[in-house]
């Protein structure tokens, strides 16, 4: 956990429809009602004040990409896969780095509630988008390119991923937290997760405001996987 390519297994994309475009207008941060927290849990995040992690990128997304693939083939159970994908992504993502990557200019003026809304809504579609990718017995080759340094500590990984015999370019951008790696973004084909994700919220905010974005946030969350 992105427009995107026609290789989808490790690709993560809004999946709601959004309104005739429009030109984006900057969205006032309106003060809605307490939220309620889906029944799900909340997301693993990385700790404020990151740490020199231990290891290097390249291992980290070696490690990950590995225990999906072995997920994959472990079950012949789609519900149970997409399951269990889906509770290995929430200890690698940093989906609090990621909300606020997503609502630059809107996320420092939300009440705490929205933001904890917001963040949660945003995980459950990354997950539900990224996990329903994945078959039973279908495995993923990985290639690594090179590894090059972002700033403020940050690392991106530059991988090929190739699932039957569709490739694609899948490069994973990673902040340090705690001591180890954490993703924030993937970019797939020079397609970031984020922009994607920060111009599509910045579109509906401009013409329907904070509920109709929320409302959109949670038909999407709700989607079955499998």
């Amino acid at each position: 956990m992105l427009r995107f390519c026609k290789f989808t297994a490790f690709v993560v994309v809004a999946s709601f429809a959004l309104p005739a475009a429009a030109a984006p207008k900057a969205a006032k941060p309106a003060k809605a009602p307490a939220a309620t927290a889906p029944a799900t849990p909340a997301p693993v995040t990385a700790p404020a004040g990151p740490k020199k992690p231990a290891g290097d990128p390249q291992k980290f997304i070696a490690g990950l990409s590995g225990k999906l693939d072995q997920l994959a083939k472990s079950t012949s159970d789609l519900a149970a896969l997409h399951k269990a994908i889906g509770d290995e992504l929430r200890g690698v993502i940093d989906f609090a780095e990621m909300a606020k990557l997503t609502l630059p200019t809107q996320w420092d003026g939300l009440q705490p509630e929205q933001k904890t809304e917001f963040t949660q809504l945003l995980t459950r579609m990354v997950i539900n988008t990224y996990v329903k990718r994945f078959k039973p017995g279908t495995p993923v080759e990985i290639t690594y390119k090179q590894t090059r340094n972002l700033p403020g500590g940050r690392s991106e990984v530059q991988t090929v991923l190739t699932v039957k015999s569709t490739s694609a370019d899948v490069n994973y951008q990673l902040l340090p937290g705690d001591g180890r790696w954490w993703v924030f973004d993937i970019v797939v084909d020079d397609a970031s997760q984020v922009q994607s994700y920060r111009q599509n919220f910045a579109k509906i905010l401009g013409k329907e405001g904070w509920s109709g974005l929320i409302a959109r946030m949670k038909k999407a969350a709700d989607k079955k996987t499998s």
